[in-house]
């Protein structure tokens, strides 16, 4: 397409190249292109921000909900959908799939396997994490007695599945009660590994955890689950295309996740990756004509039926966007970011932050309050006085997440707002 031929060579340019690269470590260098600008570079990131419709005027700050779609997105998305409505005739049922749904989708799921350091066979295509998660937690045989730990701070699309399983099951669901605001790594490790027990057989936790940001020390739990012979489901919707995720070193059994949120794809477009020597211990919940392919288990958990190959091709879209600009260069700046919120915000009187006081814990989702201001007040707030759209928390504050299509000087608006607020 022109519009993405265009923004791949708008990145390329000299004139994005920054001495900042050699300094933070940003540098990447794909296949014949120069090395690109780093986190702090104001010209690249405007680059970049012209790639997004979203209007100048109105800033969105809720990665944790939905992802805005870049312009290559959309046009992706609506190219394929118009070929649908006008030229449905030509699909002659042979080469080319004009629906998803049956075929293996190889080539997308090899794009998310490579995100996530894991092999294509492991990675399925679903409709969101709530899916994958429940095709996880309806797919196991869990004997009666059988214990699965979550957390407490779960979303609930995480939780259900398995409150689901419990009953189905005969078993138990065992909640480990985390600190809000968690202080360390440390602390998060000791609460898990000390609530398990012999009639532990699976933990299903977060990885970034939704309500507060805190980047939990996944790989750590894993191992002792997995000393113990413990299943262990790692729930991705905060982390994939946000912070790094490699399945290897992690060592989940199971990892769930989104391409909606942080990865900016269109809505309805979630994976599995259940690993290999794991795959048989899954039943298939939706049963197509793969439904006993372990040869290929992410083909099993993909084939479930019609679904929209419009939307599949907003993703690859979406997943060609990330793969451009560079993974690790899109971490850096949403963590600088979110960097510059928290700085921010812990200099300003009555301000409470609920996201992890260690900052290796945290990325771009920040969660704070204003002493005596609901979090529904602080996000209209944030709407009327500055057309800023932060997502409300409950009672106590709002969700603040940064991604690329936002700026340090949109993040001050949103201080001086608060600042304000807290004077009273």
């Amino acid at each position: 397409m022109t519009h993405r031929r265009n923004f791949l060579k708008s990145l390329s340019s000299t004139a994005l190249v920054s001495p900042l690269l050699s300094r933070a470590g940003l540098a990447q260098t794909p296949a014949n292109t120069r090395p690109l600008a780093g986190a702090e570079d104001p010209a690249y990131w405007e680059k970049v921000r012209d790639q997004f419709l979203l209007p100048r005027d109105k800033v969105f700050f809720n990665n944790g909900t939905i992802g805005a779609m870049p312009k290559v997105v959309l046009e992706r998305t609506v190219e394929h959908l118009r070929k649908m409505a006008t030229d449905l005739a030509d699909w002659d049922y042979r080469g080319e799939e004009w629906i998803s749904g049956y075929s293996d989708m190889a080539g997308i799921r090899a794009k998310a396997a490579r995100l996530l350091n894991a092999d294509v066979k492991e990675v399925a295509l679903t409709e969101n994490v709530t899916a994958a998660m429940s095709y996880v937690a309806s797919g196991l045989d869990l004997e009666a007695g059988s214990e699965i730990l979550i957390g407490n701070q779960e979303h609930v699309g995480g939780q259900s599945p398995w409150f689901n399983a419990a009953k189905r099951h005969q078993a138990s669901v065992k909640t480990v009660v985390l600190p809000r605001p968690i202080h360390s790594r440390d602390e998060v490790l000791d609460i898990v590994t000390k609530a398990m027990t012999p009639a532990t057989r699976v933990i299903a936790i977060s990885h970034v955890i939704t309500g507060s940001g805190a980047i939990l020390p996944a790989r750590e739990i894993c191992a002792e689950a997995r000393r113990r012979g413990i299943f262990t489901v790692l729930d991705g919707a905060q982390s994939f295309g946000h912070i790094g995720v490699d399945v290897r070193d992690l060592g989940c059994d199971a990892y769930v996740g989104c391409f909606h949120k942080w990865l900016l794809a269109p809505a309805g477009n979630g994976f599995l990756y259940i690993r290999k020597d794991r795959g048989k211990d899954v039943w298939s919940s939706v049963a197509s004509g793969q439904w006993d392919n372990h040869n290929d288990d992410g083909y099993r958990f993909t084939q479930r039926g019609t679904g929209s190959m419009s939307m599949m091709m907003g993703l690859d879209a979406a997943l060609d966007f990330h793969f451009e600009i560079g993974p690790e260069r899109i971490q850096k700046r949403v963590k600088y970011l979110g960097d510059h919120l928290r700085a921010g915000l812990r200099g300003i009187p009555k301000v409470k932050i609920f996201s992890p006081d260690d900052e290796a814990m945290c990325a771009g989702i920040t969660v704070y309050g204003v002493e005596g201001i609901t979090g529904q007040r602080l996000q209209d707030e944030m709407w009327t006085r500055g057309r800023l759209r932060p997502r409300s928390s409950g009672a106590t504050g709002v969700r603040h997440c940064t991604h690329i299509f936002n700026s340090p000087a949109e993040i001050d608006r949103a201080l001086a707002i608060v600042r304000t607020l807290a004077e009273g």
